[in-house]
């Protein structure tokens, strides 16, 4: 599963994920602020409950636009990262978000992380929801990435809500594993989509598949 973590300038993508991944990968640069910034990409690789998932953190300079655009293709599902303490990124959060969301299916899985929420000078949930315009039907998770509050709890729930969209179907791929022409058939699929329709759930490590058989098995840790 590859899910990104995208968000303003300092809102805690890169601690985010390096709280989950001590070995998590981070191109960055010092700014004449001495403050770290992220100028490529975090990159982390883990396992939740069976499934194995890539993370990816965004730059959260506006002007990497097209570095976030590259990194949320292809993403199953998408993390936004908000400072709690800090309103003067609010504007730019706000850009990142209505920019991605753009380019991001309308049926694609995207929670809200409101960071530091257990801090002194933390804005309210309340008042997060209405600067952000979260709609109510959305998950916000109230997180610290300093200390790790809610921050896998956050993941797993994102990560089971993937798994979820992909469930039914992986169960007709079970019944017809081993007979191809049937699995097209009920998918209403011609053999070239088909073909990228399995090579999907194969790079995300939902099945395997035996080409020279031509029959697919599902992963072990699937929990079907």
């Amino acid at each position: 599963m590859k899910i990104v973590v995208i968000g303003s300038l300092q809102s805690g993508k890169s601690s985010y994920i390096k709280y989950l991944d001590k070995k998590a990968m981070n191109i960055e640069t010092q700014g004449r602020d001495k403050k770290f910034y992220t100028v490529g990409m975090d990159l982390a690789s883990i396992k939740i409950d069976g499934f194995d998932v890539f993370l990816f953190g965004t730059p959260g300079l506006l002007r990497m636009e097209v570095m976030r655009d590259v990194l949320v293709n292809g993403a199953d599902a998408v993390i936004f990262l908000i400072d709690s303490t800090d309103p003067t990124h609010d504007a730019e959060g706000l850009k990142i978000l209505t920019s991605v969301q753009k380019i991001l299916k309308p049926s694609l899985p995207l929670i809200y992380c409101a960071n530091k929420q257990d801090e002194e000078n933390s804005r309210s949930v309340k008042e997060i929801v209405s600067v952000y315009n979260i709609p109510k039907s959305s998950k916000l998770f109230k997180i610290n990435t300093r200390t790790g509050t809610n921050v896998m709890e956050s993941l797993k729930y994102i990560v089971n809500t993937i798994f979820n969209t992909y469930k039914d179907v992986l169960k007709l791929v079970r019944k017809h594993q081993d007979n191809l022409d049937d699995l097209a058939s009920v998918l209403k699929m011609n053999p070239s989509e088909l073909n990228d329709f399995l090579y999907n759930l194969e790079v995300k490590r939902f099945i395997e598949i035996d080409r020279e058989k031509k029959v697919v098995r599902l992963k072990p840790t699937i929990p079907l």
